[in-house]
């Protein structure tokens, strides 16, 4: 057997449909392992050190289709290396995209490099941090990130293998903060920011970037020699130990013409429609990178690959933010929306005969600049109560304080003093409209979070509660990561520095998930089988009370100052 030159592949966690359940991905943050638990536990003897039980994440996480160990779909960004790659003159035998499952089978004596996409490797990201309280836990995401890995490990040393592996996508900056993995990994290289779509861009790179690997070009740093790329060698003292890290960096954007187009399908039928952003959000990298709008042309082949080779019906439009399409911020008035713009960006979508479309992420600001807006796009998009469109939101924080000092752009064309007015009247006119928000915050932002900021967040969503009664939309807590023009602040760390007020916020978050998302209109999200979805929401509404339950006896083991606020969060904002 001939082995591939390169390659390509991504855990369980990345490569599942998660049984086309909405929002489910985010589940492989949950914890699946907690290595402190004592053994002389009830719990201990019936779950051993298992937190979320292995039996329902992997039977909700259910593996990708694969055709001889070749994955049917891949996260987007590995796509767009693939599409790099045989663009620039390797053929379609030297570079596979394997299933984490069958990865063995592809490694073997020709293997040069094996490309492993990363978004969570080690579970540190936002919403990881929060559920792992601060990593003392294992979560699904790092568990199944070195599950392959040692596959990866086994293969090389069974077959014969030489290759690098090298990790990449917008989950590697972490082996900053855990260098011992990178030794037990056995990682070659570690390429700072996304594959594609995140700088450093590498689709735009292609196979220059793979052919300086195989070539051993990326051996050592020479400040003496022009090169493309970048290389850092780190060296980390932790735990009275050495370890040292090859760190590859590109900084060249691509163009529009320069950024492939995918071959084969994405997962969730995900595209992308342009890069960066604009909005200057201090907390977030994204603003960091210029923006660049892929045409309505553009689009529509993406979708039509999807379609083709995945049998796929909806197209989920990547975006760091939907409603700056098609503007340019330094030109257009307080980030006023190019209406005209996403009008005809929708129509190119659903020319394709696709059945449902819905954007990852825009800001209600932006959702609400233009009336006609969101009311022109849902009539485009066909949205409806059997076809309810989400889109997630950067709720943040409940006080204008804080979003005053960090994120006063993103409420363009509206001041920080607006806040609490731009959010009741987003989720008014998003659900109006038939859209549901989910909602992210930040946890202890830049550790300047007060007290006083905290209840900001707890008040306001329990007055959206009390105004809106019907209201749909979700909240998720997310511990502060220092990125962005904030990357060199410290993490926020809710394992140690978890105040009552803070813990408060955790706790009216998931209250208001279970007692609106989960018990009211979860069922009512899902498109493409009621009865798998009223399944499914009996299942969330049997373990919803779970993190709450967490909640208070963790509140009764931190003493009397935790107990009390949940208990007023209980009388007064239930």
């Amino acid at each position: 057997m001939k082995y591939p030159k390169v390659v390509l592949t991504a855990d369980r966690t990345l490569m599942s449909p998660y049984r086309g359940i909405s929002l489910a991905s985010f589940f492989g943050c949950a914890p699946a392992v907690d290595p402190h638990r004592s053994h002389d536990t009830l719990l201990y003897k019936i779950l051993r050190n298992q937190v979320t039980p292995r039996v329902l994440f992997d039977f909700i996480c259910n593996p990708i289709s694969h055709h001889n160990g070749i994955a049917d779909y891949a996260p987007y960004g590995l796509r767009k290396v693939e599409a790099s790659l045989v663009r620039d003159g390797y053929s379609s035998e030297d570079v596979v995209v394997a299933h984490p499952d069958h990865v063995d089978k592809f490694i073997g004596p020709e293997t040069e490099v094996v490309g492993t996409y990363e978004m969570d490797p080690l579970g540190m990201g936002p919403v990881t941090m929060t559920f792992t309280y601060g990593r003392k836990q294992i979560s699904y995401d790092e568990f199944y990130n070195k599950d392959l890995h040692m596959k990866i490990n086994r293969a090389k040393e069974k077959n014969g293998s030489k290759a690098k592996v090298v990790a990449g996508a917008s989950g590697t900056w972490q082996y900053n903060y855990d260098p011992a993995k990178i030794e037990e990994y056995g990682l070659y290289g570690i390429v700072e920011g996304d594959l594609g779509g995140i700088g450093p861009e590498i689709d735009g790179a292609g196979a220059k970037f793979f052919d300086a690997l195989v070539n051993n070009e990326l051996e050592i740093a020479n400040p003496f020699k022009k090169h493309p790329f970048k290389v850092e060698i780190k060296e980390f003292e932790k735990d009275d130990k050495t370890y040292h890290g090859r760190f590859i960096h590109y900084w060249n954007e691509p163009t529009v013409d320069e950024i492939p187009t995918i071959i084969n399908p994405s997962m969730h039928g995900m595209i992308e429609v342009m890069r960066g952003c604009g909005r200057g959000c201090k907390f977030c990298d994204v603003t960091l990178r210029p923006l660049r709008y892929y045409p309505v042309e553009k689009v529509v082949k993406e979708i039509e690959v999807n379609m083709k080779y995945g049998g796929l019906k909806n197209a989920w439009v990547h975006s760091d933010d939907i409603f700056v399409y098609g503007l340019n911020p330094r030109t257009t008035k307080n980030m006023q929306p190019n209406r005209e713009a996403l009008e005809e960006l929708f129509s190119g979508i659903m020319s394709t005969g696709i059945e449902h479309t819905n954007p990852t992420h825009g800001t209600l600001a932006g959702a609400i600049a233009d009336e006609r807006l969101i009311p022109n796009i849902s009539k485009i998009i066909r949205a409806s109560p059997d076809n309810m469109i989400g889109i997630q939101c950067g709720f943040e924080t409940g006080s204008i304080r804080l979003i005053g000092k960090y994120a006063d752009r993103k409420l363009s064309p509206f001041k920080p003093s607006e806040w609490h007015w731009v959010v009741k009247t987003g989720i008014k006119t998003l659900n109006e409209n038939y859209w549901v928000p989910a909602f992210t915050l930040i946890m202890g932002l830049d550790n300047d979070e007060t007290v006083e900021d905290s209840w900001d967040t707890i008040e306001l969503i329990h007055s959206l509660e009390i105004e809106q009664p019907d209201s749909k939309f979700t909240t998720t807590p997310l511990t502060f990561v220092p990125i962005g023009l904030l990357e060199k602040s410290e993490f926020f760390d809710i394992g140690n520095t978890m105040d009552p007020p803070k813990l408060g916020v955790m706790y009216k978050t998931w209250q208001h998930n279970f007692k609106y998302g989960i018990q009211k209109f979860m069922h009512k999200v899902g498109r493409d089988n009621p009865v798998k979805n009223f399944f499914f929401a009996g299942l969330a509404r049997t373990l919803g009370g779970v993190p709450l339950d967490a909640m208070e006896r963790y509140a009764r083991r931190r003493g009397p100052e935790h107990e009390m606020v949940i208990e007023k969060i209980k009388a007064k904002y239930w």
